[in-house]
């Protein structure tokens, strides 16, 4: 009579964690980078118009060479446990302005090499705005981040040098008492970097403004709940039931952005 062998998962290793032993899991990756004489290296400007204040560059550098123990958790805690992944490695870096303009710079290594040879995987950007609109005057916001992906993909962009420009309108939001009114932001319109995978060391220019002239204002409907009154830079009014989704992707505003563009009735605004 053959012996039934107890219960596979205790003899058989996890899936994700494979066989990893305790000194595995506590093991740290060495951070320490080194790049060698032929890395490439990227300079980043950010070019910020008035009132714009560029926040440090948040850096995501990857190792494929060196592991480290990374907890999950699938369907809740029944199915959570501890992996053997890439290694990542987090940087703040803050922008130097320089001494005439409003450029900020920073440099840093693509190939940061080191014991575990890191690499550039990502970039976040994002900015500090002090209002000068007399509804929201000495009033700060902090932007949505941009993350740029650098990886070796087919649609990757292997241009060294690359430039974009991002346009960001205020949007307002009146109250009864003026000192409670609050500020936020909207792109002219919702960017998707592509990816980033530069053949040599080169610059990424990014230039920021915010169009503080051409305000949405919004105000709650006094006649009915979970509606707002939308007024447009030219005057022309509409309505939303959603704060969080007024001047986002609105053809309206994208017009009266558009340089050289005498009229925009050909875009009705937004009733909903």
């Amino acid at each position: 009579m053959k012996k039934r062998l107890g219960n596979p998962l205790f003899v058989i290793c996890s899936f994700l964690a494979g066989c990893t032993s305790a000194s595995d899991l506590d093991r740290k990756a060495d951070r320490t980078q080194s790049p060698s004489a032929d890395a490439r290296w990227l300079t980043l400007i950010v070019k910020a118009a008035d009132g714009v204040e560029p926040r440090p560059v948040t850096l995501q550098y990857a190792s494929e060479k060196c592991k480290e123990a990374t907890h999950y958790g699938v369907g809740g805690q029944s199915q959570s446990g501890t992996a053997m992944m890439r290694a990542l490695n987090f940087e703040k870096v803050e922008l130097v302005r320089e001494a005439s303009g409003n450029a900020y710079k920073a440099r840093f290594a693509i190939d940061a090499g080191g014991a575990c040879q890191w690499k550039l995987a990502s970039l976040e950007t994002s900015f500090k705005y002090r209002s000068n609109h007399r509804l929201v005057k000495g009033r700060e916001v902090i932007s949505h981040g941009s993350e740029f992906n650098f990886r070796s993909a087919k649609d990757a962009i292997r241009t060294p040098n690359v430039k974009a420009e991002f346009a960001y309108f205020p949007v307002i939001l009146v109250k009864d008492d003026p000192s409670k009114n609050e500020l936020r932001l909207r792109p002219k319109s919702l960017f998707f970097p592509p990816n980033l995978d530069p053949s040599a060391s080169g610059t990424m220019t990014l230039e920021v403004r915010v169009v503080e002239d051409m305000a949405m204002t919004v105000r709650a409907d006094p006649q009915e709940s979970h509606r707002y009154l939308v007024t447009y830079p030219d005057g022309a009014t509409g309505t939303s039931p959603y704060l969080d989704t007024v001047g986002v992707e609105d053809e309206r505003m994208q017009c009266l952005l558009s340089a050289g563009k005498k009229s925009c009735a050909e875009y009705s605004p937004r009733r909903r």
